[in-house]
């Protein structure tokens, strides 16, 4: 039985309608609020924020999400409303992808009839450009997992219908309907073509042409061309988990960057490899893959069921070298990342991975052990840390490895989901027209000059 079925003959709002319906009263408030209210102040802004890369300064206008010291809230809805709130997919635990997607555009919780017709649209996109898979079949396998994606989005920018609705002069006012089918192209596309690079560099090319399920969700097309398909309930389920949770966090780095590139009407694809670039580096995405191989040198060290004494001269030890104990702290959040309760959930509910090694499974355990001793050891032996309590990285990673993911493949699945979630702040852009970014610079000569 499918997860979802066509009513050919009764109309159901898609998301064309939908973002239609909301767009009117956003551009009345944006146009409200950039001509009444543009002089009035809206923060005193610090030496501290521009000496702090920016923290703490609310200077970028999101329309899916807002962020605080408190967490994040979408369309006014806390993280832990929307699990409750959004559906699920037939016999799944997790929040659909496409429903978070969903309400990310268009700020309503989908119903049924609706993320069905939603859901077989992505469906329907899942045909990559041949241009784009010959020239991915063609990378060597030595080249990284990010790389081999960076480069192979960059060829599909050459397809792109944003792109070419520019150089035929569709009206500005048009453009993010076009922005919206490179989107929805993306979100079916991107995990396809992350799967096809795992094919190539892990599985000498096999599988990576499998026929999907028409009837099938992206996380299910995912898993098949992963190789994953049918047998794997719990890796596909592990995938809707991690693409809901992860789409949007606000104004992060790789988002940021997104956006920075996109306010120059880059094309939705290269605007997407320009995220995952700024994903490598270890102060951000890069922190999952630091956060496993700091775990696995814990426990290479000292075993896989280590004393928390052990645990805390070990942490010691990292600190005094002046190094960064990773998977702990967070730029903005001052409390546990809310993401954190649900990732734990999903592995107390279930045993230890089938296909994993016996390592793999105890490298979990030891991680979740972790999170609940390290914080500790942070607040008495750190005590300027403004916030020691896990975050995602401590335990995502992990949960990706012992699902049977290379170490160099985990931060592609993390980048399909925070695509997804910039798409819809793509579109929304384009939709209301914001201008491009043009900060200005300031010296540290200037900043004294006004003391």
């Amino acid at each position: 039985m499918s997860l979802f079925e066509t009513h050919a003959t009764t109309h159901v709002r898609t998301l064309v309608d939908a973002i239609e319906a909301r767009l009117p009263s956003r551009v009345k408030l944006f146009q409200k609020l950039s001509n009444e209210y543009a002089d009035v102040p809206l923060h005193n802004m610090t030496i501290g924020n521009v000496m702090g890369g920016m923290r703490g300064l609310p200077c970028m206008l999101w329309e899916i999400s807002g962020t605080s010291g408190a967490g994040i809230s979408y369309h006014g809805k806390s993280l832990r409303e929307l699990q409750d709130a959004l559906p699920k997919w037939p016999g799944s635990e997790q929040v659909s992808p496409e429903a978070m997607l969903w309400y990310l555009y268009s700020g309503s919780v989908p119903t049924q009839d609706e993320l069905e017709h939603f859901a077989a649209d992505l469906a329907s996109r899942g045909e990559i450009p041949a241009e784009v898979e010959d020239f991915c079949d063609s990378l060597s396998s030595d080249i990284s997992s990010t790389a081999q994606l960076i480069m192979s989005l960059s060829i599909w920018a050459n397809h792109s219908k944003f792109t070419a609705a520019l150089m035929s002069g569709v009206p500005r006012n048009q453009l993010w309907r076009h922005a919206l089918e490179d989107a929805l192209d993306s979100h079916a596309g991107t995990p396809l073509l992350t799967a096809r690079i795992h094919a190539n560099k892990y599985r000498n090319g096999r599988g990576r042409d499998t026929p999907l399920n028409s009837q099938g969700d992206i996380a299910e097309n995912f898993a098949i061309r992963m190789g994953r398909g049918a047998h794997d309930a719990d890796f596909k389920e592990l995938v809707r988990m991690y693409w809901a949770l992860h789409m949007d966090h606000g104004a992060n780095v790789s988002a940021h960057t997104m956006r920075l590139s996109s306010s120059a009407w880059t094309d939705p694809y290269l605007t997407l490899a320009s995220g995952l670039i700024s994903g490598t580096g270890i102060l951000h995405a890069g922190a999952i893959m630091q956060a496993l191989r700091y775990n696995q040198a814990m426990a290479a060290t000292l075993g896989l069921e280590p004393s928390a004494e052990a645990v805390e001269a070990y942490v010691c030890r990292t600190l005094a070298k002046g190094h960064v104990v990773p998977g702990y702290g967070h730029a903005l959040l001052r409390s546990a990342d809310p993401r954190l309760e649900p990732i734990t959930r999903f592995i107390n509910s279930r045993p230890a991975p089938a296909a994993a090694s016996s390592e793999h499974g105890q490298m979990l355990r030891l991680i979740a052990r972790n999170s609940t001793i390290v914080p500790d050891v942070l607040r008495r032996h750190v005590p300027k840390m403004k916030s020691t309590a896990p975050n995602v990285d401590s335990l995502s990673g992990c949960l990706m490895y012992a699902y049977g993911l290379d170490v160099d493949f985990i931060l592609l699945v993390m980048g399909c989901s925070r695509g997804m979630g910039f798409m819809a702040q793509y579109v929304w852009d384009r939709a209301l027209g914001l201008p491009i970014e043009r900060p200005l610079s300031i010296t540290m000569d200037q900043i004294m000059s006004k003391l």
